[in-house]
């Protein structure tokens, strides 16, 4: 029975919780939490849908068919020993064709025997399983797009965190780190078959370290290790200009401050020198009315003499003084 994972969609007739003999009790809860399985009225396709909730939902299908179209994520074989195993080598060849795309050179060096009669045999993109249980078969499926989930989101993690980067978009990279570290905090376990389901844990682990989960998880942690220190250091730079800018702002403040004052003090020294004028010409006034007052002349008699006294320091003026004076004489003398 061959099985194909995939991303591609799939219309699910009659869709219904996928059960497997019943349950599906072999994930841990966080896992079980954030997932949803659904299968077709006739078992033949697969809607599994994981880490719900996160940055980086997937949503993967398995069908149950001889081929497939489009591209493949992974591939598995069920090859029926009829729980014996010495059946396994006459199941081998079609394995290998299977696996390797109608090569016939597999063989069972890679093999992990995971009972007395059933063995789990992983090459390239897939695996066979060589056991008289089909059920076990269909859970080892589900492991298989378990681990294929996580690589799809490594590769997304890995590929968006490096274009942010590279394309200097800082606040796309911290939406990315931090979604990373809630994925890797939330979603990501490096053990999510439960302990006791002995056969599985250990299928789990053999998948595990074919499809090199922990390197892939290792080199994104890496990643998000050297983008934390860059962004601490574009941190740390936006800091000194955001110091640099203040104080730039703080000594133009300063600056306006000060003209401003020097202008007010402009402005007020002026007022000083016409009040100044204004109280030095009431003081000479003052000064003038009180000579007027011990002459006993009225304001009015000062105002005719001052008139007086112009003219008479005139040219027209003077003449007409002098010609007074000598008519004056000359009656003097015809009396005399």
């Amino acid at each position: 029975m061959p099985a194909f994972i995939h991303l591609h969609n799939r219309t699910i007739n009659a869709p219904s919780p996928l059960q497997i003999n019943g349950n599906i009790a072999f994930f841990t809860a966080p896992i079980m939490d954030t997932s949803e399985f659904l299968t077709s009225g006739d078992g033949k396709i697969w809607q599994l849908r994981f880490f719900i909730g996160s940055a980086f939902a997937k949503t993967l299908y398995v069908e149950f068919s001889d081929d497939v179209a489009g591209k493949i994520l992974g591939r598995a074989c069920w090859c029926d020993n009829g729980k014996d195993a010495k059946n396994d080598a006459g199941l081998l060849p079609d394995a290998s064709l299977f696996l390797r795309k109608n090569a016939n050179t597999l063989t069972f060096a890679k093999g992990v025997r995971l009972s007395a009669d059933r063995t789990l045999l992983v090459d390239r993109d897939g695996f066979a399983y060589f056991s008289g249980d089909n059920d076990q078969f269909k859970r080892i499926v589900l492991c298989q797009a378990l681990a294929l989930a996580y690589i799809e989101v490594f590769k997304t993690c890995m590929a968006d965190t490096t274009k942010s980067v590279r394309d200097n978009r800082t606040d796309e990279t911290i939406a990315l780190y931090e979604n990373i570290l809630r994925f890797n905090a939330a979603y990501y376990f490096t053990l999510p078959v439960l302990v006791d389901r002995h056969e599985l844990f250990a299928a789990w682990k053999v998948l595990c370290e074919h499809y090199h989960l922990k390197v892939l998880s290792e080199e994104l942690t890496q990643q998000l290790s050297g983008v934390a220190a860059l962004l601490s250091d574009q941190r740390e730079k936006q800091t000194a200009a955001d110091d640099a800018q203040r104080q730039t702002e703080e000594a133009a403040l300063r600056a306006l401050e000060k003209q401003a004052l020097g202008k007010q003090k402009a402005r007020e020294d002026k007022a000083d020198k016409r009040r100044g004028y204004l109280l030095s010409f009431a003081g000479l006034f003052l000064t003038a009315m009180s000579l007027l007052s011990l002459f006993q002349l009225t304001p009015t008699q000062f105002f005719d003499n001052v008139a007086q006294w112009k003219h008479w320091m005139s040219p027209s003026g003077a003449g007409a003084t002098a010609g007074t004076a000598e008519k004056a004489d000359g009656a003097r003398k015809a009396k005399g």
